[in-house]
């Protein structure tokens, strides 16, 4: 018992360490693997960093830094070159490698080389030597380890995980500058050049072993690393980014002034702090100072960054440096001395630290994808350097000749620039996220084309040409006058009455006969006019069992007809339609004029119609009267997140007792189903509204398989929404593992079972049926279940509920066995469950054409092949998992 107490414990503290780290379960050795790396890359540049400053200022002095500024970027620029030859032509694999390696020499060859006792012109010479060794690796190891380990994170587990990324690298930096701080009095500088190629070598394992235990993740749904092409190639897709993408060249000039700034202050604090202090107290102050910015690093990257950039989003985030510098070299130009420097220290090895850079990876994540790594590569290994060249010539040019207070002048007005290019990222940021998702997108929308217009004269021949004995002329007239735009071939006449002629097509309507149907509708457009209402009814009755053709012209008769009263029953009838068809009935609509903005804004408002039938009249009432739709929003929002979460709920309480039950997990599947769509619903109407990009772009991302590509969509609805909206959003989007015991305990099912019975949604209402049915004695299931066949429902879920009441007759086959038979195929496993309602519904004893034969509770039903091809078309989800089903390439 105590050991299980200890357990349960134990587990307890793991999972509040996990919430307050953000970290989910699994994860763990993932992140510290690649922790790890970055703790052992920052020690050992942690203990060149500090060792090296105190060489150069102690045999150099801190006036000769510009010098280093503007060496930096030839420098900077040979080692750019080679990197981007190895990345092209190695992989980033190789370049982890090669990079280690040199280190592991470079530490061997400096120590080599001081211990030699070199002539006091190359031993000057060796100390500039290092100082741009030191420069050169602290930017080139910065962007080695994020493009490396960018590829194995999508943007929302970055946006967790990348901070304690940067705990792990702060950590490392402390540890080394901690060791040259304890141990800088006994072991001489040169010596701490060999301790860092020791621990180059130590990290070389650790590389090894996070590419075989890992798997790299695409940035899109066509993978790049297999593009040819060297660095002048690299070169010119990057200038070609900047052409094209303002947010790269915002982010890049932002780099820069960041950049400036950064060299400006190093030089204020460098010049304050050396004064009266010897090589090894300069060590020691040195070595404290990086030990305390790390610390604060370390907490601010494990307790606070992946908490402000989720509370004020990455784009808000990239405000604070420019404000910390700004108010920093305010200090400086107001107050000065030792307190400034040091408010300057950790303005740069603090703050740029621990926000800023881990910000920059989030924001680097908008750059095109078509070029990231190589435009990261380039800006990180050049633009930087460059901005290194311009301070250091400035400050050779003028600091001689200006005091530190005018330095910070200078540096005051660089920091207003910067905020000003921080606010101007922030607003291209969300529109780069929807570019990248849109890159790669195939669009499957309708092409709007353009019908031809008649004369009154050439309409009339027209009409007469309809009347001939049937013939290629008749059948080419019809179609002409089918292609009209609806609402201008008639003038309105809500009095008229149907004529003769109307009703005898009308009856034809219900014929049983699908050819006689499909005359009876060629011969209404030619007679069929505003106001002629009583076609409505068949013509909504009959529209889902239609065949393509039919429900177009059907289509475009209701929009001649123009009954606004119908609307309800139209988008009821229309919900069971094709995308193509869905957006031609929001034409349709929103093509009846201002009289229809009443029924639609019932229907959007009505939470029993289907998201499909609500998602028209959502668009319609948009097109039509965009005040009326926004009047609406907030409130359907919240509702509609309401109903979700209680949703998801009760879903979690069905999956808890599903075992042993078909008909109980059928319903907690279609719950999810439900879910989202409504989380769908709820995106498209702030896509409507203007708080997200293009709906259909952020959908067809939002459901990739690709990590990369839904964590874009993700990042993009995040940072468009109001922080209170994206928290109620968040879980159901991010739909991950419920807790343990979330659903747990003995629920009583009952309640929830009645109130899914209740609601009126056909398989919903069957399914619940008949998990009730197994769970209440046979002398209470009547009064259980007829309430449900009081209601309006689908004839196929009224024949499943009264099966289930014929008490004393042979087992019938219900709704529900009939989509459990189907959701067991593999073909059909991933479609949603309308559409394996839509395909139960058409399930017949007879085997017709490339029938499916189905083996249910003893009997053999079949499917036929034209219905399953008909019912993907009205369904993509079914359509996807049938091709899935026989392409079984990644991308299918």
């Amino acid at each position: 018992m105590r050991g299980l107490h200890q357990k349960i414990a134990g587990e307890g503290g793991q999972i509040l360490l996990n919430r307050i780290l953000r970290v989910e379960a699994g994860e763990w050795p993932k992140l510290v693997q690649f922790g790890l790396f970055g703790l052992l890359l920052q020690a050992g540049l942690g203990v060149g960093f500090a060792a090296g400053d105190a060489a150069f200022l102690a045999h150099v002095g801190s006036d000769k830094l510009p010098v280093i500024f503007v060496l930096t970027p030839p420098v900077m620029l040979i080692y750019t070159a080679a990197f981007s030859f190895l990345l092209v032509r190695f992989s980033m694999d190789r370049v982890v490698d090669v990079t280690l390696g040199l280190l592991a020499l470079g530490g061997v060859a400096g120590w080599a080389l001081l211990s030699a006792g070199l002539p006091p012109a190359m031993d000057h010479l060796f100390y500039y030597a290092l100082k741009l060794y030191l420069a050169v690796w602290y930017i080139a190891l910065y962007s080695l380890f994020w493009n490396f380990t960018d590829a194995y994170f999508d943007i929302q587990d970055a946006k967790r995980l990348f901070p304690l990324f940067s705990a792990f690298c702060a950590l490392g930096m402390s540890l080394g500058a901690g060791v040259v701080s304890v141990f800088s009095e006994t072991i001489p500088t040169r010596a701490f050049l060999l301790v860092w190629a020791g621990v180059a070598v130590a990290t070389a394992p650790m590389a090894i072993v996070l590419r075989r235990r890992w798997r790299r993740i695409a940035d899109s749904d066509a993978d790049l690393d297999d593009d040819e092409g060297g660095v002048l190639k690299q070169l010119a897709l990057v200038a070609r980014t900047f052409r094209t993408s303002r947010y790269a060249l915002m982010l890049a000039a932002m780099l820069f002034v960041t950049l400036l700034l950064t060299n400006l202050a190093e030089f204020q604090y460098a010049t304050v702090l050396q004064k009266g202090r010897s090589e090894a107290e300069l060590a020691s102050l040195f070595g404290r100072l990086y030990a305390a910015a790390s610390v604060f690093n370390l907490l601010v990257c494990l307790f606070v960054f992946n908490r402000l950039v989720t509370r004020i989003g990455v784009r808000n985030v990239a405000l604070i440096l420019p404000l910390t510098y700004f108010a920093a070299f305010g200090y400086f130009f107001l107050v000065g001395g030792t307190a400034a420097a040091l408010a300057a220290f950790f303005a740069y090895h603090g703050v740029l630290t621990s926000i800023e850079y881990n910000n920059q990876n989030l924001l680097f994540n908008a750059a095109p994808s078509a070029v990231k790594r190589p435009f990261r590569t380039i800006v990180e290994g050049l633009c930087e350097p460059m901005a290194s060249l311009l301070a250091g010539g400035f400050l050779l040019l003028f600091a001689r000749h200006m005091d530190l207070r005018e330095l910070s002048g200078v540096g005051v007005l660089l920091g207003a620039a910067l905020i000003a290019l921080a606010t101007a990222l922030r607003h291209f940021y969300p529109g780069a996220m929807a570019d990248n998702m849109r890159r790669g997108w195939l669009n499957f929308a309708d092409r709007s084309v353009a019908a031809p217009a008649f004369d009154p004269a050439a309409s009339e021949l027209l009409r007469q040409k309809t009347q001939e004995a049937d013939s290629g002329v008749a059948a080419a007239a019809r179609a002409l006058l089918h292609a009209r735009p609806p609402l201008a071939a008639r003038p309105a006449d809500p009095d008229a009455e149907l004529s003769p002629a109307t009703e005898a097509f009308a009856a034809k309507l219900e014929d049983p006969s699908p050819a006689a149907r499909r005359a009876a509708l060629q011969a209404l457009v030619s007679v069929a006019g505003r106001g002629d209402i009583g076609l409505v009814p068949p013509l909504v009755a009959g529209l889902p069992a239609m065949d393509r053709e039919s429900r177009a012209v059907a289509l475009s008769l209701l929009g001649v007809i123009g009954d606004v009263d119908a609307i309800p029953q139209v988008l009821a009838a229309a919900a069971q339609l094709s995308p193509r068809e869905l957006r031609a009935t929001e034409a349709m609509l929103a093509g009846l004029g201002e009289p229809a903005i009443p029924r639609l804004a019932q229907a959007l408002a009505n939470s029993q119609a289907s998201y499909r039938a609500r998602s028209i009249a959502a668009r319609a009432l948009a097109d039509l009267s965009y005040a009326q739709f926004l009047s609406q929003l907030d409130r359907l929002v919240s509702e509609e997140l309401d109903a979700t979460a209680r949703r998801l709920a009760t879903a979690r309480m069905f999956e808890a007792q599903a075992e042993g039950s078909p008909a109980l997990e059928l319903l907690a599947h279609a719950y999810r189903g439900r879910i989202g769509e409504a989380v769908d619903f709820v995106l498209e109407l702030l896509a409507i509204g203007g708080f997200l990009p293009d709906f259909d772009l952020l959908i067809v991302s939002l459901h990739s398989a690709n990590p990369k590509v839904r964590g874009n969509a993700v990042e993009a609805i995040a940072s468009g929404l109001p922080h209170a909206t994206w928290r109620r959003l968040d879980p159901l989007i991010n739909r991950r593992a419920g807790r343990a015991g979330a659903a747990g305990g003995a629920v009583d099912l009952i309640p929830l079972l009645e109130e899914a019975l209740a609601s009126g949604r056909g398989f919903e209402v069957a399914a619940a049926a008949q998990a009730l049915a197994e769970r209440t004695p046979p002398a209470g299931l009547a009064a259980a279940l007829r309430p449900a066949l009081a209601r309006d429902l689908p004839a196929s879920a009224r024949e499943s509920v009264a099966a289930l009441l014929d008490l004393d007759g042979e087992a019938a086959v219900t709704l529900v066995d009939v989509v459990a038979e189907l959701r067991a195929r593999p073909e059909f496993a991933a479609a949603s469950i309308d559409a394996l309602t839509t395909l139960a519904e058409r399930v017949r004893p007879e085997a017709g054409r490339r029938a499916i034969e189905l083996a249910v509770k003893g009997r053999t039903l079949c499917l036929a092949g034209p219905d399953i091809d008909e019912a993907a078309a009205r369904y993509p989800d079914l359509a996807l998992t049938l091709l899935k089903a026989t392409d079984t390439r990644a991308y299918a």
